[in-house]
Formats: structure tokens, C-alpha cells, sequence
């Protein structure tokens, strides 16, 4: 009984120099739960940072759970005036997203890294001292069910040099996530049906390309209903300006008539449109899975006059393959497979994709050929860009 009483009184000595004292230098490791309930701990009584590399980090959806205490965590530490940041896989956009837009609404640093490189660490410093190093992502399905394992070490060389690797780490300084637009449903047969846009394309049909999606841009809302041409207000926005000497004209609204007549009866004659006695009826009506949405920021920034026929043409393949791709607003395919699916060269492809490149529409990553073949390399990754206004342009 006595030896009983002694133990007792013994664990709550340690029990009370534990919750009274610093946290105290040791190494270990952690296993599923313990490893979040430690994370918890630590984030809650730091002092001056918080460096977290983490391939995914999964928030549950009805706000509660380990993962979504953690992200709190972080939140309060920067309230406290701790530094706190946070750097995620690109890749894993879709299971990122949630916990990416709740930190940044918290006042953190967060970022994703490029899609050069892959970031799998699954790291936390904390006031550069305390180092988790291991297996587990910030997921309900680490910290409760699998099989994860993390070393856990007091070393202020070991903090330091994890800090330092992960500064290095290019990352993506913008917003990953474009913001929702609302834009023009361009049908996507206009891109994969032989007989339409690449008709346009293979014609540097310039003109007609930027009239049909004028059309679309002012159609009615019902598939039934036909639109009345206003030829004069379609000119001028195709870029159409009257001559001081009209010739043969009669008047302006003869020169721009002409002009856009002659571009309707031309997309007539493609099956794009039906054009009669100044009356415009679409083919078909795009459902939003199967259209390519085009910002209303194209037209009110001026990307039309500015970019070529080839770069307007690759601007829709990007939109569509952005738009379907699970990484939006990633997307990759090679140019190869482009070619072949749109129907179009690699030249058009190359020049067309370097022109939105230079023009700020679209980023590219390219791949580093490696020895001995160096012409061996992964598809190129491309990212949509917010469009900007005029002043960008050369």
C-alpha cells in the first residue's frame, strides 16, 4: 500500500513538472493520433514560428476533426504574432483547395510550390527547435487510420536546416485559384468538329473568327430565338474604322455593312451559323460541360485586336483543356497530342502558345531535357492567367 502511495505521489510530481515547466528536449516518435494531439500542443505554445511543408492537407468538411483544429491552430498563432508559413503540393489542387482559401483567410502565408518539381515532405518546424519529420499528411485518414509514423526531435541545427530546405522551394507567388468568371459559352464542337473553327484557323480567317464570337456574345438566351444584325455595332467592334474616302460607298453604314456581310455569309457557309436577310440563328446551344467559357475581360480588355488568329485559336484550346483538367487552372497534353486532337499543326501550337506566353495569358513550365536523349522530355505544364487590362501589351 505504501509502495502504491509512493508511485502516485511520484507520477504527479512528473505529471506537474510537465504542465509547469518548458517543454523539455527529447527525440521520439509519434504514431497516428499522438502525432496530431502533439502537433496541437506545440502550435499552441509557440512563440515566434511555424515553418509547415505538406504534400496535401485535407480539412473535413463539417469543420471539425484533428486537421481542422491544427489549421485553427495556425490561425490563433498568428494572432499571437507568431510567423506561420505554409507550403503545399501544386498537384493536389482539388484536396488542397479547402484548407488553402481557410488559411489564407486567417492571415497566413501559404503557398503552393511549381509543378516542376514534386513536394512530397511531410515536415512542421516550430520556433525553430522542434522538428516533425514523417510519413503522415494532415488528413483524418493519417492521423486515424493508416499506418503513419513521425520522428519528433528537439534539435535547433535540425529546425534550421529543414527551414532552409524549405525556403528554397520555388513557389507560386500568385493566387492559384482564378476566380470564378462569367464569360460566353463557345460551343466545343467549335474546336473538335473538322468542319468548324479549324476551317477558320487554316484560313487565317481572322475576321470571322472574331464575329462568331461577337454573335455569341450578344445571342439571345433561348436556343429558339434569332438575333437581329446591327452591322454598324459589329464592325466597330470587329476593329472596323471607315475610310476618309469611302469610293463606291454610299455611306459608312454601307462600308460596314459590307464588311460584316461578308464575314456572316462566310460563317454561314461553314455550318457555324444561319445567316438570312439580317437574321442570325445558332446551330446549337453549348450546355456549360460540354462549352469552352471565354471571360467577358477578353472583349473589355481588348485581347482581340492584340492577339493573332493563331493566339486567339490557342487561347480557346487553353480554356477548354483548362477547364476539364481535375488541376484547374493546370492543364497538360503535348503538342503532339494536340495536333492530332484539334486538328491544327505544331507550328500553329507553338507560335500560338508563345504568343499568350509573351502576351502574360498563359504560363508554361517546361520540362529539362535530361542526358543521353535530350529531346526527351515531359509534356509541357500550362497554367490560365487572370487576363489583364491593355497596358500589358508592347
Amino acid at each position: 500500500m505504501v509502495l502504491k502511495i509512493k508511485r502516485i505521489f511520484f507520477a504527479l510530481i512528473l505529471l506537474f513538472a510537465f504542465i509547469a515547466c518548458p517543454l523539455n528536449s527529447f527525440a521520439g516518435v509519434l504514431f497516428g493520433k499522438d502525432y496530431s494531439d502533439t502537433l496541437h500542443q506545440y502550435f499552441s505554445r509557440a512563440e515566434n514560428s511555424i515553418v509547415v511543408a505538406m504534400y496535401f492537407i485535407i480539412l473535413e468538411p463539417e469543420g471539425q476533426g484533428p486537421v481542422n483544429e491544427l489549421t485553427d491552430d495556425l490561425a490563433a498563432a498568428i494572432k499571437r504574432g507568431v510567423k506561420v508559413r505554409v507550403i503545399m503540393e501544386d498537384s493536389k489542387l482539388a484536396e488542397n483547395r479547402p484548407a488553402y482559401q481557410k488559411l489564407k483567410q486567417g492571415g497566413i502565408e501559404v503557398y503552393f510550390d511549381t509543378p516542376s518539381n514534386l513536394l512530397h515532405a511531410k515536415g512542421v518546424a516550430v520556433d525553430g527547435r522542434y522538428l516533425f519529420l514523417g510519413s503522415a499528411n494532415w488528413s483524418r485518414a493519417a492521423f486515424e487510420d493508416n499506418y503513419e509514423a513521425t520522428s519528433f526531435e528537439d534539435s535547433r541545427p535540425d529546425a534550421a536546416a529543414f527551414e532552409k530546405y524549405v525556403a528554397a522551394i520555388p513557389l507560386q507567388k500568385t493566387d492559384i485559384f482564378i476566380p470564378a468568371a462569367e464569360g460566353v459559352a463557345v460551343p466545343a464542337d467549335f474546336l473538335l468538329s473538322p468542319k468548324t473553327g479549324r476551317r477558320l484557323i487554316h484560313d487565317d480567317a481572322d475576321k470571322q473568327l472574331d464575329l462568331y464570337l461577337l454573335l455569341l456574345k450578344t445571342r439571345p438566351k433561348s436556343p429558339a430565338d434569332t438575333l437581329a444584325v446591327d452591322y454598324d455595332a459589329l464592325a466597330k467592334e470587329m476593329g472596323y474604322a471607315a475610310p476618309q474616302n469611302l469610293g463606291r460607298y454610299r455611306d459608312v453604314h454601307q462600308y460596314f455593312y459590307e464588311r460584316v456581310r461578308h464575314s456572316l455569309a462566310r460563317l454561314g457557309h461553314s455550318g457555324l451559323i444561319q445567316y438570312k436577310k439580317s437574321i442570325v440563328s445558332f446551330n446549337d446551344n453549348p450546355s456549360p460541360d460540354k462549352s469552352i467559357l471565354v471571360p467577358y475581360a477578353y472583349w473589355e480588355y481588348g485581347y482581340p485586336a492584340k492577339l493573332s488568329t493563331r493566339a486567339k485559336y490557342m487561347y480557346l484550346i487553353c480554356l477548354y483543356e483548362a477547364g476539364r483538367s481535375t488541376k484547374y487552372p493546370f492543364w497538360f497534353r503535348s503538342q503532339q497530342d494536340m495536333a492530332k486532337l484539334y486538328g491544327i499543326s505544331d507550328t500553329t501550337i507553338s507560335l500560338g502558345l508563345l504568343e499568350l506566353e509573351g502576351k502574360g495569358v498563359i504560363e508554361i513550365t517546361r520540362d529539362k531535357p535530361t542526358p543521353p536523349d535530350f529531346s526527351n522530355r515531359k509534356a509541357n505544364v500550362y497554367k490560365m492567367l487572370l487576363l489583364k487590362k491593355r497596358g500589358i501589351f508592347p
